[in-house]
């Protein structure tokens, strides 16, 4: 499958969206409207490369509009997401799991449950994608696994391979 422009927007989104909320875990859930333009703002310290994509992802109109708003959707509906995943999940607590793997598994709880366009196949196919590029070496087939049944749960109607 090739590229497209709304493709890669939408990778760009997720991936600003995860560092987002992989930030906002250091601030009170009642802070998280106030602190997701600093995180935004104010780019963390790095080791350069990441830095800077980061910063150059943020300056990016588009792609930080869109991330914020698929972060504010996950913010407004925090509670029943993470009800979801914690009871989808067979042997792993929210809290239990690595930041990042929970993290993209919340965006793709988001998605799946606010998102009706996005298809469930590309819901779950750039969550396997961001566990394999930040998370660690087993969190592919976790994240895949957690997330192919949250689907289940979310999107019945929508086949395997919708």
């Amino acid at each position: 499958m090739s590229a497209t422009p709304e493709r890669d927007a939408r990778r760009l989104v997720r991936e600003l969206a995860l560092s987002v909320l992989c930030h906002l875990e250091s601030y009170p859930a009642s802070e998280h409207a106030a602190a997701i333009p600093l995180v935004l703002d104010a780019p963390p310290s790095g080791d350069g490369d990441d830095e800077d994509a980061f910063a150059q992802l943020a300056r990016s109109t588009d792609v930080r509009a869109r991330a914020e708003e698929l972060v504010a959707l996950w913010s407004t509906r925090r509670d029943e997401i993470d009800a979801l995943i914690e009871s989808t999940s067979r042997s792993w607590r929210l809290s239990r799991m690595d930041r990042v793997d929970r993290n993209i598994v919340r965006l793709a709880a988001t998605e799946l449950l606010a998102r009706a366009d996005v298809p469930r196949a590309a819901v779950l196919s750039e969550a396997v994608r961001l566990a394999s590029r930040y998370g660690s070496e087993r969190s592919a087939a976790f994240v895949n696994g957690l997330v192919e049944d949250l689907a289940k749960r979310v999107r019945p109607e929508s086949g395997a391979g919708a």
